[in-house]
C-alpha cells in the first residue's frame, strides 16, 4: 500500500495539467453561456462552414465563460498579460492586429482588456484576426487544436446539425 500511495503521488507530479484554459482568475464573473449563447453570438461573424470552429475553440478557450479573465504570467513580472472573454482577448498591443490606442507595443492594453470582456467586442476581433491569418491557429490560441477543442468541435457540428436555425442566421462564405 505504501508503495502505491507513493508512486500516486509522484505521478501526480509527472503528469502535466490538463490542457483547458478556461481556469479563470479568482473574482472573474464565472457565469457560463449554454452551446446556443455562442453560436447565436458566433453566427454574426462566422460562415456557416465556420461556425463549428468558433463554437468549439470558444469553448476552449473560456470555458463558454464570456467574463472570464486568465493570466499569462505572473503579476508585475516583464511580458504578464490577461486573457479576456469568450476567445480570450490577450491584452498585449503586440498581439493585437488593430489599434485601440497609441503607445509602446509591449505594454498591457487597458482597451482590449474591456473589449474582451464584451461579448460582441470580443467577437469583432475574433473575426479580425481570423480573417486576417485565414482561420484559427495555435500561434494566436492555446485552446486550438486541444482534447478539448476536438471534443467541443463534434459536440459543435452535433449542435448546428441538430438546429438548423443557427446555419440561416450565419454569414455566408466570404
Amino acid at each position: 500500500m505504501k508503495y502505491f500511495c507513493c508512486c500516486l503521488i509522484l505521478f501526480s507530479f509527472i503528469l502535466p495539467e490538463p490542457a483547458f484554459s478556461g481556469d479563470c482568475l479568482p473574482g472573474t464573473t464565472e457565469a457560463v453561456w449554454p452551446i446556443d449563447e455562442v453560436a447565436g453570438l458566433a453566427s454574426q461573424k462566422f460562415s456557416c462552414e465556420d461556425l463549428a470552429e468558433a463554437i468549439a475553440l470558444a469553448h476552449a478557450e473560456s470555458g463558454f465563460k464570456p467574463f472570464c479573465v486568465s493570466s499569462n504570467g505572473r503579476p508585475g513580472t516583464a511580458g504578464y498579460s490577461e486573457d479576456a472573454g469568450l476567445w480570450q482577448m490577450n491584452d498585449l498591443r503586440k498581439n493585437l492586429s488593430f489599434e485601440y490606442a497609441a503607445g509602446p507595443q509591449n505594454q498591457r492594453n487597458p482597451e482590449a482588456h474591456r473589449c474582451g470582456l464584451d461579448p460582441e467586442c470580443n467577437l469583432e476581433y475574433t473575426y479580425r484576426l481570423w480573417l486576417a491569418d485565414k482561420g484559427f491557429n495555435t500561434r494566436r490560441w492555446h485552446g486550438y487544436q486541444t482534447e478539448d477543442y476536438y471534443v467541443e468541435l463534434a459536440a459543435a457540428r452535433q449542435f448546428i446539425r441538430s438546429h438548423p436555425e443557427y446555419l440561416q442566421q450565419c454569414r455566408q462564405p466570404l
